[in-house]
């Protein structure tokens, strides 16, 4: 799948001090952030637009109706962040623990989820153009009412996911686990599964494999 790429600058302006940055502007652009903890519990219509965070742990924060393009997060942590709401495009987030983090009702173009620990997160009511997600844990995580042009899931856990009232026409799970995933019977139609992943929809739809005319 081509997918655009984060446009970083090719020199950024490292700081430390987020919470004084924002207080003064929540428009930041050209600027990298590392080995810090951010904890913003209210800060709402932030801007980001060229920003490279590494190593930062992001705590308490509600990034409520967030805009954010051109972002890269490496090894970062959230602990109870909320960027629901949000616009995010090209931007990446790479080695990040990001368990329970919310991003409902986002719009998300050009995404990549890179190595990251999703398990509880929730997606649901995002519309999502391009977006990989690869090596991720996205265990026990919502899609529920979600639209997605062009997804594909590399090597990923999805147990126990729910993409109800969600279509997954062009969808492709076909490398990653998804025992126990939650759809909508109706908007299965055009997903791309492994011939495994197949037998175990079809149960979904209440019939009985005789698996015994497999072996």
């Amino acid at each position: 799948m081509k997918i655009e790429k984060p446009r970083i600058p090719s020199y950024l302006e490292e700081q430390t001090e987020f919470h004084k940055m924002v207080e003064e502007e929540p428009y930041l652009q050209g600027l990298s952030f590392k080995n810090c903890l951010i904890r913003e519990p209210e800060l709402p219509c932030l801007h980001l637009d060229g920003i490279v965070f590494e190593n930062v742990c992001f705590e308490d924060c509600n990034f409520l109706n967030i805009d954010m393009i051109d972002v890269i997060f490496e090894n970062c942590e959230f602990n109870n962040v909320v960027f629901s709401d949000g616009a995010i495009h090209r931007t990446i987030f790479k080695t990040c623990r990001a368990m329970g983090t919310q991003f409902i009702d986002c719009v998300l173009h050009n995404i990549q989820y890179i190595e990251c620990n999703l398990h509880y997160a929730n997606f649901s009511g995002s519309r999502y153009k391009q977006t990989i997600y690869k090596k991720c844990d996205i265990g026990s995580s919502s899609y529920i009412q979600c639209e997605f042009k062009k997804a594909l899931f590399e090597h990923c856990s999805l147990v126990d996911s729910e993409f109800y009232n969600t279509s997954l026409d062009g969808m492709n799970f076909a490398t990653s686990e998804i025992d126990g995933i939650g759809v909508t019977q109706d908007l299965l139609k055009g997903a791309i599964v492994s011939t495994d992943q197949a037998l175990q929809l079809v149960k979904l739809l209440g019939l009985i494999v005789d698996e015994t005319e497999l072996e």
